[in-house]
């Protein structure tokens, strides 16, 4: 808070990919040494979500890396393929078509097939474990399970949906891209939109977007602009152990913009990082209106302390500025997410009503909103009031009736407090203006005058 601009403490704790280092493989003992760095990696993780987060892990975001993968269990469920019947004809179509189980080794020029499916989808199983164990059965989590290729979280009171994607699909000891299969982010945008609206929408994955010919660790730009076309703005990375901030675009140049950043990596040693490159991470601060962040990077300058980073493609700057467009409805138009918020509460509110016969949660829900000038709105907001059977919530309510029904309502509440003079007033203040029969006055008068009455 003492930096200029200063930084305020956070609010979640994202991380994006290689929760640990790994193992290579033959390692003697794979599976203890995999243990032991996932223990050491879930203590660091809880001093965090304490410290920062006071315990609240419902606000942490998680999502695996390709060092999260086990070669040595990958590589048990393979088996080689010796030049002969069974090797492919047309060897690097075999090795590139969607979800081959053709692997090439490099190394030892060798060609691998996974023979058992089972065994190699548990070449995460250690990660899931660590997932499970840090969340256990904390309350408020949206939809988070283990082996899923999406989870969803709920950050800043229900108005940011974060979607974290596994984007290690067919990635192993031999194949090192990226891919998130895309049901699953056509999956995650539904379910997003069943829960939602949401001001922002995030997608958290593992690998970078881009990289030079002699690399095939990063993953189709292709899948983000999906992410993009489905209302995601800001999108999270990990995997080049280097900060980039970029904006990308779907469609039209400038028609759909969303800002993608890699936060580089905290905890990797001198062999991982890029020339040039140091420990960082970063901190992204989102407008109030939900349409641009500050992303500040910081980085390990001195000795072990973290402090500002030092952006050569911002000028030096150690914090950037970015926007990104609205999301658009199918016919292009951009999406009104506070109309959408509106709309969402008074359903909610209605069904609290009618439905669950809960009044005071209807109230409760449409205090969060203005209905004046809303004639359901409102009329909700009355029929709420006087469920609740509280003479002095209907008053509250209807301050200065708008209908004859709520004249009637308001005039019988301040006869039920005792307030009988006040409901003479309003009846004689409000009655003309609204249009009540002289013969509809005296029935309310006389009425008022019989329950001031029967008080005596």
């Amino acid at each position: 808070m003492k930096e200029t601009p200063p930084i305020k403490a956070p609010d979640a704790i994202v991380v994006s990919g290689d929760v640990v280092q790994g193992v290579a493989l033959n390692h003697t003992d794979y599976k203890a040494e995999i243990d032991k760095q996932y223990s050491a990696a879930h203590d660091f993780l809880v001093q965090l979500t304490d410290r920062l987060l006071g315990g609240d892990r419902t606000k942490v975001v998680i999502v695996p890396g390709n060092h999260d993968i086990d070669w040595n269990v990958a590589y048990e469920a393979m088996e080689q393929i010796e030049e002969g019947d069974n090797f492919p004809t047309n060897l690097p179509t075999a090795l590139h078509e969607p979800g081959s189980p053709y692997r090439w080794d490099w190394k030892s020029c060798r060609l691998y097939k996974i023979k058992d499916k089972i065994g190699y989808a548990n070449r995460l199983a250690s990660f899931w474990k660590f997932f499970e164990n840090f969340y256990g059965d904390f309350d408020g989590l949206l939809k988070v399970r283990p082996w899923s290729d999406a989870n969803l979280y709920s950050l800043d009171e229900k108005r940011i949906g974060v979607a974290a994607f596994n984007s290690c699909t067919g990635n192993d000891c031999f194949a090192f891209h990226g891919e998130i299969p895309r049901e699953a982010i056509a999956q995650a945008h539904l379910d997003l939109t069943d829960r939602g609206p949401w001001r922002l929408q995030i997608a958290v994955w593992h690998h970078d977007v881009e990289g030079p010919p002699n690399r095939t660790d990063y993953m189709d730009l292709d899948i983000v602009r999906g992410m993009i076309g489905r209302g995601f703005r800001l999108g999270l990375y990990g995997h080049q152990h280097r900060t980039q901030i970029t904006p990308t675009h779907a469609r039209l140049y400038d028609e759909e913009t969303m800002v993608i950043a890699s936060a580089g990596s905290l905890c990797a040693g001198r062999k991982e990082l890029p020339t040039g490159a140091l420990r960082g991470y970063s901190i992204v601060e989102i407008a109030d209106d939900y349409r641009s962040a500050r992303i500040h990077v910081r980085e390990m300058n001195v000795a072990n302390l973290f402090s500002r980073a030092v952006l050569r493609d911002f000028s030096g700057a150690s914090y950037v500025d970015m926007e990104w467009t609205l999301p658009v409805d199918a016919a292009g138009r951009p999406l009104d997410v506070t109309a959408e918020e509106r709309v969402a509460i008074l359903r909610q509110a209605e069904d609290a009503l009618n439905r669950d016969l809960n009044p005071v949660r209807a109230l409760g829900l449409l205090s969060g909103i203005d209905v004046a000038g809303d004639e359901f709105a409102r009329k909700l907001t009355v029929e709420a009031a006087i469920a609740s059977g509280d003479p002095k919530t209907v008053i509250g309510v209807v301050s200065i009736p708008t209908s004859q029904a709520e004249l009637i309502h308001v005039v019988d509440a301040y006869a039920n407090i005792g307030k009988h003079e006040i409901a003479e007033t309003q009846l004689q203040e409000h009655s003309a203006r609204l249009g009540l029969t002289q013969l509809l006055q005296e029935e309310i008068l006389s009425k008022i005058r019989m329950k001031k009455w029967n008080l005596k």
